[in-house]
């Protein structure tokens, strides 16, 4: 009877151990939802793990970073996406952790002489905990930037479009008259 009380006391530790869900990672001087006005590329330092009251995390955890840019060209109506991804492991002892030179840009596009259109588009940036294939609750942040870099899409050209002159203009033509074409003629055969 002991050795089954034993056991069922154990797989109750392991069961609450399981239980137990990742701590959401934290931004110094941020909130999660709030807005962070940036420069690109910038640089995001979290709380360490062990200054979080009751956190949950492992030295072999890895610290997820997603920033995301929703945009759309200049006369066009269908939104884009472009996405870039960082990680890094946090310090084993205090688990403390830094993501360093996030930065984004708009995909190629294929429609030429086109350009972002900064009015309407927006950055977030999502940070998350990931362990053995446990996710823990995201922390996110609104992203403002403090200036608006215009974005050169390739085989775009600035400025008026300059045509080169294939033929000279000649003013006030005369009429060749029919006796020298008659003898150029003659002469080429």
């Amino acid at each position: 009877m002991k050795k089954y009380i034993l056991y069922l006391i154990l797989m109750c530790l392991s069961y609450i151990g399981f239980a137990q869900n990742l701590t959401p990672p934290q931004v110094v001087g941020y909130l999660s939802a709030s807005t962070m006005k940036v420069n690109f590329p910038f640089n995001v330092k979290g709380i360490p793990f062990a200054q979080i009251p009751k956190s949950v995390w492992y030295p072999t955890s890895v610290i997820i970073a997603d920033l995301q840019m929703n945009y759309y060209m200049e006369g066009s109506n269908s939104k884009q996406i472009n996405t870039v991804r960082k990680h890094v492991v946090p310090d084993s002892k205090t688990g403390a952790w830094e993501i360093t030179g996030l930065s984004i840009e708009p995909s190629p596009n294929s429609i030429p002489n086109t350009s972002v259109d900064h009015n309407r588009t927006t950055y977030m940036l999502s940070i998350y905990q990931i362990h053995t294939g446990q996710k823990s609750a995201m922390w996110y942040a609104n992203i403002q930037p403090n200036y608006v870099q215009v974005h050169k899409i390739p085989d775009q050209k600035l400025g008026p479009k300059v045509v080169p002159i294939k033929d000279k203009v000649i003013l006030n033509p005369q009429p060749i008259p029919p006796k020298e074409i008659k003898r150029k003629l003659k002469s080429n055969l």
